[in-house]
């Protein structure tokens, strides 16, 4: 008798064991279902915010550059400037170099590409005058009324950028251009914008590049000290990735050579073409995911345990 009561125990734990596996099971995958796809939309969230990141500092550096090419579009145009009058053109020349210290250097050619006026931080008292009838800055600036490029570094280390524009003279229902004016900005102020902005943390990191793969020119950084040197350039695995790219924007996980991965994100810059890079670890990009699944597994477990 006893025998025959305990095999009827044994079996209600079966039953109850299989009811509970039956009943929970259902729960559990929807839950583990549930999961992934928080996983994958908050994965796809933290892509589309280092894109927008990207973009963000994409405008900014439009802005800036277009916001020196006003200045020597201004200057172009003020009183006096046009009659090609030396005198005004360096009392005019002055005031923009004092009001703006971005500008290492400005010039002004005739239309046949003689320099007439040069005015520079760094230059002599009486600097020698230049031709520049067949340099891409001049012929540009006359024939599609304006220029921007020739990046270089200034003594080597610090990025400008070339500007010019034509200086035009308007009268009896005509406009006549009369030269090109010419500036040569420094590029180190994105820098200090990419190191406010994007504080350097471990492998996070921003960039601003140009060029292509081989031959590519490092215009920021949120490290300065990356910038500024002879040899500036980003990792070779993420210059083939942001510079062979055909759309506009984009982002996703890159492999660095050391076999970590990194969450990336680029936007060209309109009217230049550069391109700005933003990368964040893997973990940090994904610590919102990772503290929900923990948190939805611990939930589960709770139901679990109760039920």
């Amino acid at each position: 008798m006893a025998e025959a009561i305990r095999g009827r125990g044994k079996l209600a734990y079966k039953f109850l064991l299989w009811f509970l596996l039956i009943s929970l099971a259902p729960m559990g995958v929807v839950g583990w279902h549930l999961i992934n796809i928080s996983q994958t939309v908050l994965k796809e969230e933290s892509l589309r915010h280092q894109q927008s990141l990207a973009v963000g500092f994409a405008e900014t550096v439009s802005n800036y550059t277009s916001t020196f090419k006003t200045v020597l579009t201004i200057a172009s145009r003020l009183e006096g400037f046009a009659t090609m009058d030396p005198v005004k053109q360096e009392r005019h020349l002055n005031r923009v170099m004092q009001q703006h210290a971005a500008f290492l250097e400005v010039s002004v050619f005739d239309a046949a590409g003689r320099e007439t006026v040069r005015m520079g931080r760094f230059l002599g008292a009486a600097p020698q005058m230049r031709n520049f009838a067949d340099e891409d800055s001049f012929r540009a600036a006359l024939d599609k009324g304006e220029y921007m490029g020739g990046l270089a570094r200034f003594q080597g280390l610090y990025p400008t950028l070339t500007l010019a524009v034509p200086i035009l003279e308007s009268g009896a229902g005509q406009t006549v251009k009369r030269g090109v004016l010419l500036g040569r900005v420094s590029l180190n102020g994105l820098s200090q914008m990419l190191r406010q902005e994007f504080p350097e943390k471990g492998r996070s990191q921003a960039a601003v590049v140009a060029g292509d793969v081989r031959d590519s020119f490092l215009v920021a950084h949120s490290n300065p000290a990356d910038a500024f040197k002879a040899d500036a350039r980003l990792p070779e695995e993420i210059l083939k990735v942001i510079l062979t790219q055909t759309a506009k924007r984009g982002g996703g996980e890159v492999e660095l050579v050391d076999g970590t991965r990194v969450l990336g994100a680029f936007a060209e810059i309109k009217e230049v073409g550069w391109i700005v890079y933003v990368q964040q670890p893997i973990e940090s990009a994904y610590l919102a995911a990772t503290q929900m699944r923990a948190q939805v597994v611990r939930v589960l477990l709770w139901v679990v345990v109760i039920t």
